[in-house]
């Protein structure tokens, strides 16, 4: 489940160089980020932004079990 995603996508509309990334492609990259790298920024290298300086995106990410079944959630 994703929280406030239009907040992610507009950031990375406003500081993102062409080619940009299609609002799937943000969700899936930021999810291998907290699934592979245990991580909770994307970060865009100063090559790929509007203003030439590493950009950072911060979310959270929260696993919330009961009973056997797990719930996650991603917050932007």
């Amino acid at each position: 489940n994703y929280v406030g995603v239009e907040k992610f996508y507009r950031w990375y509309a406003d500081t993102a160089k062409e080619p940009k990334k299609s609002n799937a492609e943000l969700l899936d990259e930021a999810l291998r980020i907290a699934l592979e790298e245990r991580g909770e920024q994307y970060v865009l290298p100063p090559e790929k932004t509007l203003s030439g300086s590493e950009e950072r995106y911060c979310f959270r990410c929260e696993n919330i079990g009961a009973c056997g079944a797990d719930t996650g959630f991603m917050y932007f």
